[in-house]
């Protein structure tokens, strides 16, 4: 905290500007060079009161966690939408393409707001509830502001981990204070479906408990009030209906429609040689534990985390059940946009190479994919649905001439700039990017996959888990996040299908208590780029550290400090699916080590196997939920972080 403190102390001594108050930062401020006493606000729009009743509450919440004291001297603000042409946002689906822009005038009489629609009245409110100083009193200034992108967001994954109602209006409530505007609901994978959808109530088998055994899973009622909560705060809601890959949950239907459902082990180790003989089919009763061929390290999986299963979508029957959720439950939501996932789809676990290919080549998957996204693309098109999907579907299934190129490819993999080119180059047209190295909240010493080497290696220490796998490093932090130049590389034509960004939280090493420190602040620090496209400089630092003061002051969220860098957490924590009976499943059965958190002796605690030592026995191999058996997830809640101190 030694760079924060230095430059909270410059702060103080030096004169600070209105733009040091803000996050993001306005496209354009004027300050006024000063500030004036208030008691408080008075709202008039020519909306009325209903549309911008939830910001004129946090404008006065503000005011009253910066010190503000309630007196007869209202400070007028008068908040209007054009005449002519600011009547067209009346529900959720109307948050699409519509301006973003809004004019903000503080003066000693009062400040005026003027925007094209609600959408702009609302973030000129949320703007000018920052400009409140800490002790009370208001800056002025005239801001005109308006996006860099149209798109900005978050990923929340909710099937590796549950969260409540109330956990995903607290994000949603940070995100709106960032001017994030899409929330991406990761909302079902292979570990649980927490929907309660009345045609399968087979589904529930696979729901995560509350402690008194009551099932976690969003009802109908849940869903439709996330949504009208999201859009009072300008956050459209796209749902995630992951398929054909991590869909083991819907073997509860019918087993047979999902192929390799429950694979054990996960990482594909059914023969010995997948452990320690590279390219030789030894059955397991024929193993010894003196090979010294080569080692798969990686590639004979038939997932890539347990349990395994992907939709079958050679039978009909496995159609038919996603497109009665696509009619059925995506029609809770209101937004256009349904993404449809499509990644990590495995050859292998359709039977589609040999046990004995150290390597399941993708071109494999290409007739079966290609006949799948044909009748995917019309199904959608039937339910007024526009397709959204990871970027394989652009890239590796031999179908991307079959997918309109008005779909949104939500971009995760690497090189960056070189697969941005290639689906450029495939006539898409829209592009959101969430690259892994750098915008994948979890990546951190619990997860490491995505962390780049001096991450990997910085700061040293780990966790003191005796027995179980843990690492050095650091998460993605703030500034790697803020400094990555989304467009860098580009020509013009390729930059203009960049719609903007978001961070992509997936939870199977989070839990409710720590949820918010996973987010905050640093997905802010992607809302500032993506709103403002600004570089990061000295002040950079100082104002975010305020806005995390507002998250938890105003909306209780229990930010990390900025210097946090993911390494305390104690626990690798794992999915709920490992819970319970979990712990010991076939499902979650591997043969190699080590993952983060991974016990290190095999289910009989037996030794890895030489010569490498990165093997179990693949008589008995190893168990990847054995940690969980370290903590009680349901005892593990989100708690109402204690106020900080805005530090001007």
């Amino acid at each position: 905290m030694q760079l924060l403190s230095l430059l909270s102390i410059a702060s103080a001594v030096s004169a600070l500007t209105a733009s040091d108050y803000l996050w993001p930062l306005p496209k354009s401020v004027v300050d006024k060079n000063k500030s004036i006493a208030i008691g408080g606000f008075t709202v008039k729009s020519n909306l009325g009161s209903g549309p911008i009743a939830v910001d004129v509450a946090s404008l006065n919440t503000a005011f009253t966690a910066k010190g503000g004291k309630a007196s007869s001297n209202k400070f007028k603000v008068t908040a209007d939408v054009d005449e002519n042409n600011g009547w067209d946002i009346g529900a959720p689906d109307d948050l699409v393409g519509k301006k973003e822009s809004y004019t903000l005038d503080i003066t000693e009489k009062g400040a005026t707001i003027t925007a094209a629609n609600q959408i702009g009245v609302k973030y000129g409110l949320q703007t000018l509830s920052q400009l409140i100083t800490k002790d009370g009193k208001l800056v002025l200034a005239t801001i005109k502001d308006e996006p860099a992108f149209p798109y900005r967001g978050l990923l929340l994954d909710t099937a590796r981990n549950f969260f409540t109602v109330a956990d995903i209006k607290r994000i949603l409530d940070g995100m709106a204070a960032s001017k994030l505007n899409v929330f991406h609901w990761h909302i079902y994978d292979s570990q649980s479906f927490p929907i309660v959808w009345e045609r399968y109530p087979q589904l529930q088998k696979a729901a995560f408990k509350n402690k008194d055994g009551t099932i976690k899973a969003y009802t109908k009622k849940d869903v439709r009030e996330i949504v009208k909560y999201a859009y009072q705060r300008n956050i459209r809601v796209i749902p995630e209906f992951e398929t054909p890959g991590h869909n083991a949950v819907l073997g509860h239907i019918d087993a047979s429609l999902i192929s390799s459902w429950n694979h054990s082990p996960w990482d594909g180790n059914s023969f010995a040689n997948n452990a320690m003989c590279s390219n030789q089919t030894v059955p397991v009763s024929s193993v010894t534990n003196d090979c010294v061929g080569g080692v798969a390290w990686w590639g004979r999986h038939y997932c890539n985390q347990p349990p395994c299963g992907q939709l079958d979508v050679r039978k009909q029957a496995a159609l038919d059940i996603l497109e009665e959720m696509i009619s059925e439950i995506g029609g809770w939501f209101d937004d256009p946009i349904l993404h449809v996932g499509h990644d990590e789809v495995n050859p292998r676990a359709y039977g589609l190479v040999p046990d004995n290919w150290d390597v399941a080549p993708l071109e494999k998957l290409h007739p079966m994919m290609r006949e799948f996204d044909r009748q995917l693309v019309q199904i959608l098109k039937d339910n007024d649905k526009t397709l959204a999907a990871w970027d394989e579907i652009a890239t590796d299934f031999g179908s991307d001439d079959l997918i309109p190129k008005d779909s949104l490819v939500t971009l995760w993999q690497g090189p960056t700039v070189e697969k941005i080119k290639t689906i450029v180059s495939k006539g898409f047209k829209n592009i959101v990017l969430a690259p892994s190295d750098t915008y994948y909240l979890d990546c951190s010493p619990s997860a490491r996959w995505c962390s780049s080497a001096y991450e990997r290696n910085f700061p040293e220490d780990k966790y003191d888990i005796p027995g179980y796998a843990t690492f050095s490093g650091q998460w993605h932090n703030w500034t790697m996040m803020y400094d990555y130049e989304p467009l860098a590389g580009l020509s013009t034509a390729e930059a203009a299908t960049i719609k903007g960004g978001f961070g992509a939280l997936w939870t199977e090493t989070v839990k409710r208590h720590n949820l918010d420190r996973y987010i905050f602040p640093r997905v802010a620090a992607i809302a500032e780029r993506f709103w403002s496209n600004t570089k990061r400089n000295d002040a950079t630092a100082a104002r975010l550290n305020r806005f995390r003061a507002s998250l938890v002051n105003e909306k209780g969220i229990a930010a990390a400090e900025l210097s946090y860098l993911g390494n305390k957490e104690g626990v690798v924590y794992r999915t709920e699916y490992c819970d319970g009976a979990g712990l010991t499943a076939p499902g979650q059965k591997t043969g190699e080590c080590c993952f983060a958190g991974q016990k290190m002796t095999d289910s009989n605690g037996g030794p890895l196997l030489n010569p490498y030592s990165s093997h179990f026995d693949p008589k008995v191999n190893g168990d990847y939920c054995a940690i969980a058996a370290l903590y009680k997830t349901n005892d593990l809640v989100y708690t109402k972080p204690a106020p900080v101190a805005y530090e001007y």
